[in-house]
């Protein structure tokens, strides 16, 4: 049901968003003093020209994954536009914050699940029209065998935003400070295949992985693959064919490729 706008302030001063700063009504937005998620967010929309590319405007009745959804906010944003959407997230927090969307825009092609991403498999959930992956392969310490269960998952296309780890030392020292946690780069073996990445520290042992909601969940470490080791894993998946997403990354290039490495892939099954 829709809340009023009495009961929405209640709720939203009793949650703790971080993320998505969705507007409720014409009052209240999620996030007060910071843009609007719906209408201003760059991978948002270029996630929509993505898919109005590959499906036309009209994308109702495709079904769509959303792994670590974090709020709620982009599985919202096509859950209006009339897909089927399953939102999955590990921590009950931000389930709580993506079901109060869920139930104030009354949308019942949109449906949130607690869990591990790493449980999202095939025989569990079925396959989907599309896979959105955005923030999240990096929290990941086994992050090849992960796209091959997506792979599994995917009928028509996986949409990948993440980061991914320098390839040499001098790269390394013009990283932003956030990254300082990355260790020496490694090679390791997936199933017979060699990858490079390195470990990033998230969390201590002692730590409350409920409250660490910018952080993996169930792995203290995770494993950055360098963006040559991640196409490599993203084509053996399989899938045929790999593109980047530059339009909502181009304004910020030294940024996204030196200093803060991140990439928007999209992986497609013919």
């Amino acid at each position: 049901m829709s809340f009023s706008t009495e009961q929405l302030q209640r709720l939203v001063a009793e949650q703790q968003w971080t993320s998505h700063n969705v507007r409720l009504n014409a009052e209240l937005t999620t996030i007060p003093g910071t843009p609007d998620f719906l209408a201003t967010d760059l991978r948002l929309h270029a996630i929509l020209r993505i898919l109005d590319m590959l499906f036309g405007a009209d994308i109702s009745g495709l079904r769509i994954a959303d792994l670590g959804c974090l709020e709620g906010g982009f599985s919202l944003a096509l859950a209006q536009r009339g897909a089927d959407v399953l939102g999955i997230e590990a921590r009950s927090l931000n389930i709580e914050k993506a079901n109060l969307l869920r139930e104030h825009f009354e949308l019942k092609n949109l449906r949130f699940e607690l869990g591990d991403v790493k449980d999202f498999q095939k025989d569990t959930f079925g396959q989907f029209d599309v896979v959105l992956a955005l923030g999240i392969l990096y929290h990941l310490d086994h992050p090849v065998k992960w796209l091959q269960q997506l792979a599994a998952a995917t009928r028509r296309v996986l949409i990948l935003d993440t980061h991914f780890a320098p390839i040499d030392d001098d790269a390394m020292r013009r990283l932003d400070p956030r990254l300082s946690g990355l260790g020496a780069l490694e090679r390791q073996d997936s199933d017979g295949f060699a990858v490079q990445g390195r470990w990033f520290h998230e969390f201590g042992e002692d730590a409350n992985r409920e409250t660490q909601l910018w952080a993996s969940y169930s792995n203290t470490s995770s494993f950055w693959l360098t963006k040559e080791s991640l196409l490599q894993s993203i084509v053996r998946a399989p899938f045929p064919l790999v593109f980047e997403q530059h339009d909502y990354s181009a304004n910020n290039y030294e940024l996204f490729n030196i200093t803060f490495p991140r990439c928007m892939l999209v992986a497609i099954k013919s």
